[in-house]
């Protein structure tokens, strides 16, 4: 089952993503590992990515710990604590993923596969944890670091958190939870060249528009509106 294991993996995605930050695959096992999702173990009978992600999330939060540490000498620790929850969660290691393309290296299970679990946030989320272990094991923190300090550290020196909430979800909680209805999000408006594309989306729930965004994809613009919309009704 190992090889079939390989024969499924791609590697060159996988240089092509250490390359970047000049790291040199030693030990492939590792890397493997981290991307054999529990369907895909179970199906294959080979090691889950669990222990791995376990390992991987205590490199993040120390690596991300110290970070905060030297970089804020000043801040307090309970402020430490919220500043690290902000760019350590779900919602963050699931964009630190999709920047890498990690998603294109997960194994799953077939059945996993056609439910749609390489789109699942959790699934891809946990896949950071799991590649920064391999990293670790493959060559060492300082390896990890590379990837840290292009990856994550940047945001976290410029408190810059915004792209890492989901301004849609926020908002369909809130309307459901006071009327029930879905909300639209229409395209009002696209302009520029089919490659450079500007999109202006708006929010309407029963008709009525609640806020408007303009972006170079339809999923930021989306998100836009739904932040428009929250603001909106902050300052009602």
């Amino acid at each position: 089952m190992a090889n079939n294991q390989k024969n499924t993996f791609n590697k060159n995605k996988l240089l092509v993503v250490l390359k970047r930050f000049d790291i040199k695959l030693k030990e492939l096992k590792y890397f493997l590992l981290a991307f054999s999702h529990s369907t895909y173990a179970n199906e294959y009978k080979v090691e889950s990515n669990e222990r791995i992600e376990f390992l991987g999330d205590a490199i993040l939060n120390f690596t991300t710990a110290e970070y905060i540490y030297h970089t804020f000498p000043k801040l307090p620790e309970g402020k430490m604590t919220k500043l690290r929850a902000t760019y350590v969660c779900e919602d963050a290691n699931f964009s630190y993923s999709k920047e890498l393309g990690l998603d294109e290296l997960l194994l799953l299970g077939r059945g996993e596969e056609q439910s749609g679990g390489r789109e699942k946030k959790a699934v891809i989320a946990d896949l950071f944890e799991c590649f920064l272990g391999a990293v670790y094991l493959n060559s060492g923190l300082d390896d990890v670091k590379k990837i840290l300090a292009e990856i994550v550290f940047p945001h976290i020196k410029n408190i810059d958190n915004e792209q890492f909430i989901d301004y849609k979800t926020k908002l369909q909680e809130i309307i459901q939870a006071d009327h029930g209805n879905p909300l639209d999000y229409v395209v009002i408006n696209q302009e520029g060249r089919p490659n450079e594309k500007i999109f202006t989306i708006a929010v309407k729930h029963d008709g009525i528009t609640l806020g408007e965004g303009v972006g170079r994809s339809k999923k930021e613009a989306g998100q836009l509106a739904a932040k428009n919309a929250l603001e909106k009704l902050v300052r009602k």
